[in-house]
């Protein structure tokens, strides 16, 4: 009797963390339709969306995907570009957390914020706003600061030593 017990415990807590889940990746997905909050994203392309940035970046990731496979090398860039997305996407909410609860120890939260190259969302984002919308803030910032201009990585001595997988500004 005990087992069934916890056995439709452990079901039911599956199922709301799925659903949970689920109710998360389609808010984010409705935000990415939205124009990005970063006033330099705006500036330089006004009304862009995290899906246009996002598309952007893997056209030019396919590119170089394209260039490498050229010249007998594994293009890897598009997959490398989902991966560390995800990756900075589910870890920015344990860092928003940490600032949100750290908020009015200001030496803590510089030294967390320079940890993170200084990219951060806005205060009114990071702290007034509700938690997912905080979380959200922080996908968009990380995601400009790191793929509007990266310059690359792993020089590739077939295309003559050029930095492979770059991404510049959006046109």
């Amino acid at each position: 009797m005990f087992g069934k017990i916890i056995s439709k415990l452990f079901g039911f807590t599956l199922l709301a963390g799925l659903l949970g889940s689920l109710a998360i990746v389609g808010y984010f997905w409705y935000k990415s339709g939205q124009p990005m909050q970063i006033d330099d994203a705006q500036r330089r392309v006004p009304g862009i969306t995290l899906q246009d940035f996002w598309k952007s970046r893997v056209e030019q990731w396919q590119n170089w995907d394209d260039e490498l496979r050229a010249v007998g090398q594994n293009g890897a860039c598009v997959n490398t570009g989902y991966i560390m997305f995800t990756v900075r996407s589910i870890s920015a909410a344990p860092f928003v957390f940490d600032l949100r609860s750290h908020r009015n120890d200001a030496k803590y939260t510089k030294s967390l914020v320079e940890f993170n190259n200084g990219v951060v969302p806005p205060d009114e984002l990071l702290y007034e706003s509700n938690f997912l919308d905080a979380w959200w803030a922080m996908i968009e910032q990380s995601a400009w600061a790191e793929y509007s201009h990266y310059p690359g990585s792993l020089p590739v001595k077939e295309l003559g030593q050029r930095h492979i997988c770059a991404t510049t500004y959006p046109k």
